[in-house]
């Protein structure tokens, strides 16, 4: 870290290392201290992140992020944000071409890390019915889930060989019950902390364990034939919102992880699927009706483990990384993929708006209310055929209401 009169400096190097963490907090504070502007310069490492979650905290710290590019010469990365219209779901699975199976009638061995959760056992139940065999790894027994988890635990357990494990895969990995050929990386913890009240232990614990986990688990099930890996990351990662900086930290390194390893096995497929909150299930699912009625879009359990089955298979065109949130209802909607949650954005100019309204509704115009002077942050969400925007300050945002304007 350096520091002067103009600015302070944060250097990582090419990926995110013990006391990185201690290292770019005590970047912000120095820069809040000093009321200077901070800078992040990278060749990979990631933190970009936890300074915009530590923005919207304190809206008087100025960020940038530069990551060094090959030539060595140091440019800001912006991502290209592009249209994807994914697959329609099945309505129910089929054993002879569903797409985790291998042969025909051949089930396949998927692992579920995070399985005994609610997004893990909504999956199993999919995945069951076609009768794959499923290895579930989970840090908590299977005998502490409330009744309901266990209820739907049983009724996988009766329609495939299920394995269930307790085990922490941060750490290790145990051996296989079964050839494993397909993973999902369903594994989190959500930590709703300020950056200002997290410590230099707690972030360190926070950034690596979801992306450690992960190349832990494919370094054990690689060499037994492992083809297809879906990682379940966020899309806070690419804009956190306040409170959300060691999450969106951790999924911002998770798809940095998925990204060296898909250098590192190029004949697995690696896919990031960075969720919006999933409705009924997982994690967010207390805040999930509240941020739907806000304006963020939300995954419907049901669309959501039938987009991770056609992800799981390689067979199937699909991105490296993917922003998802949001129904699909009909064949010819597209899933918006932009800069904020998938089915809605938060955007900072009128022209995003209308960016969002041409990725959600291809070849329509929708009227939508112009950015007033006033408006720091506009939001639009796409429902149907209708195209609510609204402009607030940044703090205000859960207390408006959306205007029907299309």
């Amino acid at each position: 870290m350096h520091s002067g009169d103009e600015g302070v400096v944060v250097e990582l190097g090419s990926r995110w290392r013990a006391g990185d963490a201690a290292v770019l907090l005590g970047g912000i504070r120095r820069a809040l201290a000093r009321d200077v502007p901070l800078t992040l310069v990278h060749r990979g490492a990631g933190g970009g992140s936890l300074l915009q979650a530590a923005s919207g905290e304190w809206p008087r710290l100025r960020c940038r992020e530069i990551v060094q590019g090959r030539h060595a010469s140091f440019r800001p990365r912006s991502p290209r944000w592009t249209q994807y219209r994914l697959p329609t779901p099945d309505p129910t699975p089929d054993p002879a071409s569903d797409p985790a199976s291998g042969p025909v009638g051949e089930p396949a061995g998927v692992a579920i890390s995070g399985g005994l959760g609610g997004i893990g056992l909504a999956l199993a139940s999919r995945l069951a019915a076609a009768g794959h065999r499923l290895w579930l790894l989970d840090r908590r027994p299977a005998a502490g889930l409330p009744a309901a988890a266990l209820r739907r635990l049983a009724a996988v357990v009766t329609r495939t060989h299920v394995v269930v494990d307790q085990v922490d895969v941060t750490a290790a990995v145990p051996a296989a019950p079964f050839p494993i050929t397909r993973l999902v990386h369903a594994a989190g913890e959500l930590d709703l902390t300020p950056v200002g009240e997290l410590s230099d232990d707690d972030l360190e614990r926070l950034a690596g364990g979801k992306a450690g986990a992960l190349r832990t688990l494919v370094r054990a099930l690689a060499p037994a034939g492992l083809r297809s890996v879906v990682a379940f990351g966020s899309t806070e990662s690419r804009r956190p919102h306040r409170l959300f900086g060691g999450y969106a930290l951790a999924n911002e390194l998770l798809r940095r992880e998925a990204a060296r390893l898909r250098q590192e096995h190029p004949g697995m497929r690696v896919v990031t699927a960075e969720w919006s909150l999933w409705s009924a299930v997982g994690m967010g699912a207390a805040a999930a009706a509240m941020a739907g009625r806000a304006g963020f879009a939300v995954v419907p359990p049901d669309w959501g483990v039938q987009v991770t089955e056609q992800l799981l298979d390689e067979r199937r065109p699909a991105p490296e990384e993917i922003a998802l949130g949001g129904p699909q209802p009909t064949p010819d909607r597209p899933l918006a993929a932009i800069g904020g949650v998938g089915g809605s954005s938060l955007a900072m100019d009128d022209a995003s708006v209308r960016r969002l309204v041409e990725l959600c509704r291809p070849g329509r115009a929708a009227r939508h209310r112009p950015v007033g002077p006033r408006d720091r942050v506009v939001r639009a969400q796409v429902a149907g055929h209708t195209v609510y925007t609204w402009g607030s300050g940044c703090r205000d945002w859960n207390t408006r209401t959306p205007r029907r304007t299309g």
